[in-house]
């Protein structure tokens, strides 16, 4: 792994404004959050959160595992160093998560890891740009996730981690699609785009189980699973249009 020049870790300034931005915003911390609520055993919605906030730390996991590896395997200098904050950040959250499952079910959930396991493999099996690409677009769609979780876990604890949490993701959303920006214009990486970016897009959107997703936010929130799921489409596509990057095929039609 070759070390960065001085002059490449600005050279693209909207990268270095937004690495700056990852790395100068207002920290927050679990305990702090978490605080005593978590004595209110009568909570109506104890065991949901308890599930939610097991499979939010195994998630958060497999965010930190993918932001690692993407920094460590690109030679671009602002992705490197942004990855690098969005990697701590991950790693923030998942405590965060364990902390809240532990105080209020005792442990985080055993079976959650499974849920996560088969997006680990499929990231593992891609090449850096489509890693980079499906990587975005989980974070992208648990961003949105956590809107609806912030709704449905309101006056919780749990809720205002998600707050807490979404902030963050929103900068790692931020440092992918300016990467995928830059990158989709290089010669190789326009080549790359063209023969593989849709399969790429495809694999990662249909990863998210968003239909399973859609359908207990729905049953949480009261709506029409197929509105949620419907919503979650048009702000992820609304995010590719922002890196210039759209997909008319594919999963997200579904």
């Amino acid at each position: 792994m070759a070390l960065h020049r001085a002059d490449e870790l600005d050279s693209d300034a909207v990268a270095y404004r937004i690495f700056g931005a990852t790395r100068d915003k207002k920290g927050w911390r679990a305990t702090d959050i978490i605080g005593d609520a978590m004595r209110r055993k009568d909570w109506d919605r104890t065991e949901s959160a308890w599930r939610v906030a097991s499979r939010g730390y195994y998630a958060e996991q497999a965010g930190l595992v993918a932001a690692a590896t993407l920094a460590t395997h690109t030679e671009d200098a602002p992705l490197r160093f942004s990855l690098a904050l969005a990697t701590a950040d991950e790693a923030r959250h998942a405590d965060a998560f364990y902390q809240y499952a532990k105080a209020i079910g005792g442990e985080p959930e055993p079976d959650a890891p499974e849920t996560v396991e088969p997006l680990n493999e499929m990231l593992v099996s891609l090449p850096h740009m489509g890693r980079a690409l499906v990587h975005t677009i989980l974070e992208g769609l648990a961003a949105d996730e956590f809107i609806l979780f912030q709704e449905i876990f309101a006056g919780d604890p749990l809720g205002r981690l998600y707050e807490a949490v979404r902030g963050d993701e929103i900068h790692h959303i931020a440092i992918g699609l300016n990467y995928l920006g830059r990158v989709s214009k290089t010669r190789e990486g326009a080549e790359l785009w063209r023969e593989h970016g849709q399969e790429w897009h495809d694999l990662g959107f249909n990863i998210t189980s968003l239909d399973s997703i859609s359908a207990k936010c729905g049953a949480l929130t009261g709506r029409d699973p197929k509105r949620i799921k419907a919503w979650f489409v048009r702000r992820h596509r609304a995010r590719l249009r922002a890196a210039g990057v759209e997909f008319t095929r594919g999963g997200e039609q579904k």
